[in-house]
């Protein structure tokens, strides 16, 4: 290699020439092209990406939550004297032996409705069905509802809550009001004189729990068709 300015040799390795001075091009110390390194891959350049606005509802219709599945309404079956329901419907009787509320799934087809303290069981001649209608007062939904037959403390029913009572066949008061020995809250619901038989083995009613202002709360019951009450 020789220097650019006074053309005299320039021993490799010196940054400048040792007889002008001048410094050594960087151009003449590239390496030769046979020993140059591979070039590394192309990288192509690309459009910057646009952001995306994510609609929660177009998820939601693209990727559906499953819903809890409901069960359908079935009347029960009678013989002309008793009735049954359907395997697997849940059921509260008030044992005649032991006064204790039972609920139970029936698990059999028969007429027979046991009780799960003293194990006896007991045919009836028709349902009463009941359903709590939701309240959205969070204090309204909590109230506890005892239900009477007869005068008799058949348990109680919780908010959006069904239930199917057994009864046997005659006539009965049904009615609604504050759980036995509870003094805060003296409500009471209007009360229905029903009669079980052949014919009129299917009964409904629906309760609701009425807001009452500067006032305790108040019930309501109404009757209605079975299929009106849900999952039962």
């Amino acid at each position: 290699m020789n220097c650019v300015k006074c053309g005299n040799p320039i021993v490799d390795g010196n940054r400048f020439c040792m007889i002008c001075g001048t410094p050594v091009d960087a151009a003449s110390q590239a390496p030769a092209a046979g020993n140059a390194p591979a070039p590394g891959p192309a990288v192509q350049e690309t459009a910057p990406v646009a952001p995306v606005d994510i609609n929660p509802q177009t998820v939601a219709q693209a990727h559906p939550q499953p819903q809890p599945q409901t069960m359908p309404y079935t009347p029960p079956i009678t013989d002309g004297t008793n009735v049954t329901i359907p395997f697997g419907r849940k059921y509260r009787v008030v044992c005649p032996d032991c006064q204790t509320v039972v609920d139970n799934l029936k698990r059999d087809e028969t007429y027979g409705f046991a009780c799960t303290r003293c194990g006896k069981a007991y045919a009836y001649g028709g349902q009463l069905l009941l359903y709590r209608m939701g309240n959205g007062l969070p204090s309204a939904a909590i109230v506890p509802v005892a239900i009477y037959i007869d005068n008799v403390f058949y348990g109680e029913i919780a908010n959006r809550e069904s239930l199917r009572i057994m009864l046997s066949t005659g006539t009965h008061v049904i009615g609604m009001g504050a759980r036995p020995g509870t003094r805060i809250n003296r409500m009471q619901s209007n009360q229905f004189q029903i009669t079980v038989g052949p014919q009129t083995n299917n009964l409904a009613f629906k309760v609701s729990v009425v807001y009452r202002y500067m006032g305790p709360y108040g019930l309501e019951l109404k009757q209605c068709n079975p299929e009106e009450i849900p999952d039962i």
